[in-house]
Parts: structure tokens; C-alpha cells; sequence
């Protein structure tokens, strides 16, 4: 069966400058998390205009692209309260590295470079 719930859209980015959160002006961002605290988080929030709301424990790129259960756990937490909405999250990882994650009642899903959904 299906979910019948909107997924949410993550957008994951790794010590984003100023020049990243310009890029994501146009996105209709919903809220901002800082799970790489002193990694840019402030840097999103002002730009976009938004608070910046801390996670309890920091979200590394590579766990999620992985799979690690905390930070799936993480995800699906922060989906259940922004569904249907876009989310930027401020993650560990490589400076510029960004990607977009779909979360919804099945698990979380890479979004392809086309925008189309990556179950592998």
C-alpha cells in the first residue's frame, strides 16, 4: 500500500557560505536545522529568513546517504512534523556538498540530479 501522506523534502547541505543559502532563496523553505552546529546554519537562516533550529545531535551527509539508523530516525522525526514542505538541514560533511532526500511513511528516498526518485 501506499502512503497517503506528502513526503517531506530535505534539502541537505554541508557548511553552506552565503552563496549556497543565495541559491536556495527561491526554494519555499519551510524552516531551517542546524545539524552541523557552527557549519553555516546561521548563514541559511539569515539569508532565507528564518530561525535556525538546532538538532539534538549532529546529521553527517554520508550517514544519511548510508543509511545509519540514527540519522534515518533523525529524518523521519523531523518529516513527520514538515510534511509536505521543504526543509533545509545544515549537515557534516564536505563544504558545497548538498543533497535532496524525500521522507515519507516508506523511508527516505535520494532525489536524482532529473528530480526523479532514486530508490536504490
Amino acid at each position: 500500500m501506499s502512503d497517503l501522506q506528502c513526503p517531506a523534502r530535505f534539502l541537505l547541505v554541508c557548511e553552506p557560505d552565503a552563496s549556497v543559502a543565495q541559491s536556495l532563496r527561491y526554494e519555499r523553505v519551510a524552516a531551517v536545522y542546524d545539524g552541523a552546529p557552527g557549519a553555516g546554519g546561521a548563514v541559511l537562516g539569515r539569508v532565507l529568513g528564518l530561525p535556525v533550529q538546532a538538532l539534538a545531535r549532529p546529521i553527517a551527509l554520508v550517514d544519511v546517504l548510508e543509511g545509519a539508523e540514527d540519522a534515518v530516525n533523525d529524518l523521519e522525526s523531523l518529516a513527520d512534523l514538515h510534511r509536505g514542505e521543504t526543509v533545509v538541514v545544515s549537515a557534516v560533511g564536505r563544504a558545497g556538498a548538498r543533497t535532496e532526500i524525500s521522507v515519507d511513511g516508506d523511508g527516505l528516498d535520494r532525489i536524482a540530479p532529473g528530480g526523479e526518485e532514486d530508490r536504490s
